[in-house]
């Protein structure tokens, strides 16, 4: 007769709860088993230490007389130094994305390079540019000694604002006159 350990499941429906067993490898999983070995909760707290309990004077003694864990199983007895921790093995093709994938992130990759050296390319020349005009175009100062005229004087009387000349006029119109 070959035995394993393996979880049983008990608990209402959404609210898992389930028993460490030592069962026949033939019965059904909620169904008959020789032992129960401990419990584990996964609605409980991962730092909580009720969240799995085992008795682990039987699950040696178990291991022992030959009956083989559950990978699930195996994680928790890997954890109280029982046994090795399950390897994960590497995924041959599965992790890796399909080649109708592989060929838009290709595109779009090109797309964003080819933006990017259009965008390097405007920066260049307006850089150029920019140094074109910090430049003067006749580097030669003027023989005579003149200088250019800057911008025109501001006149001596500026015009009056718009809400100036409103009041003036608004004053004209209506004259105090006593009551």
């Amino acid at each position: 007769m070959s035995v394993s350990l393996r979880l049983s499941r008990a608990g209402s429906k959404k609210r898992p709860y389930y028993r460490i067993v030592a069962a026949d490898i033939r019965s059904p999983r909620d169904g008959r088993y020789l032992e129960r070995l401990g419990t584990y909760n996964p609605m409980k707290q991962k730092n909580d230490p009720e969240r799995i309990s085992l008795n682990i004077e039987r699950i040696k003694y178990w291991l022992s007389v030959g009956a083989k864990p559950t990978d699930r199983v195996t994680k928790f007895l890997a954890n109280e130094g029982l046994a090795k921790k399950p390897s994960i093995p590497k995924q041959t093709k599965q992790d890796k994305p399909k080649k109708k994938t592989t060929e838009k992130l290709k595109a779009k990759e090109e797309k964003l390079k080819s933006k990017q050296e259009v965008k390097n390319a405007v920066e260049e020349t307006s850089v150029t540019e920019n140094e074109a005009i910090a430049q003067p175009a006749d580097p030669q100062p003027n023989a005579s000694g003149e200088k250019k005229p800057e911008a025109a004087a501001q006149p001596a009387d500026p015009q009056p604002n718009a809400s100036e000349e409103k009041k003036t006029e608004n004053a004209g119109d209506k004259p105090n006159e006593p009551k």
